[in-house]
């Protein structure tokens, strides 16, 4: 039930090797909660349908990742999805979906080989040393924590154990969204002054950079 409530709510049918593992595990993560899948309904880790509400954290991207539907993720935020158009013509090739630039990369041509291939692989022995360094350091993850960069790499920050904190998810996943389309449209020549937190009319944190 829970399953057909997650395909009326997205109007997309999952494939059907997504579906089998969803009825043999409603969401799973691993590696102390720094690979995630996620589940169906009130009673999955973190329900598909909401995570891919644009009012969850896609809004903080414009059209970035509209197209595409997340399943999955690192504790980084890097996304696992599938193509919608692809999706809906039956060629649901799983895409990584970079957490700094939602930038996509195609990582298996099936659900079944990504799940074997990728993410068991990287739950057994995690391919990120980062990972392995962070947690560490930080130990286990919840499931609504997120890793980031207390100065993102792409402010010039370090990657480094000693730079790394954890921030609940759906607030790092914005954050990442404003500072990434922030420096796209950032003036030529310019570097950032200053990144200021609000709160926007939503209740949502939202980083605004200025420039010199």
């Amino acid at each position: 039930m829970a399953l057909d409530a997650l395909e009326n709510a997205l109007g997309l049918r999952l494939p059907a090797d997504h579906c089998a593992a969803l009825q043999e595990s409603n969401g799973v993560d691993g590696y102390g909660g720094y690979l995630r899948l996620f589940g169906a309904g009130p009673s999955a880790n973190l329900d598909i349908a909401l995570w891919n509400d644009p009012k969850c954290w896609k809004f903080a991207w414009e059209s970035r990742c509209s197209d595409y539907l997340c399943f999955g993720e690192t504790a980084w935020g890097d996304q696992y999805a599938y193509s919608i158009p692809a999706l809906i013509c039956g060629e649901p090739q799983v895409y990584f979906l970079d957490c700094l630039s939602m930038t996509p990369t195609v990582v298996a041509s099936t659900f079944s080989e990504f799940f074997e291939n990728e993410f068991i692989r990287s739950v057994k022995d995690p391919y990120d040393v980062m990972i392995k360094e962070v947690r560490k350091v930080l130990g286990d993850l919840e499931i609504g924590e997120h890793l980031i960069y207390a100065t993102s790499p792409l402010l010039g920050g370090v990657e480094e154990t000693s730079n790394v904190q954890k921030m609940d998810a759906r607030a790092a996943m914005i954050c990442n969204g404003d500072i990434a389309l922030q420096l796209d449209a950032s003036p030529e020549n310019s570097i950032p002054k200053a990144i200021t937190a609000y709160e926007d009319r939503n209740g949502c944190m939202r980083l605004e950079l200025t420039w010199v």
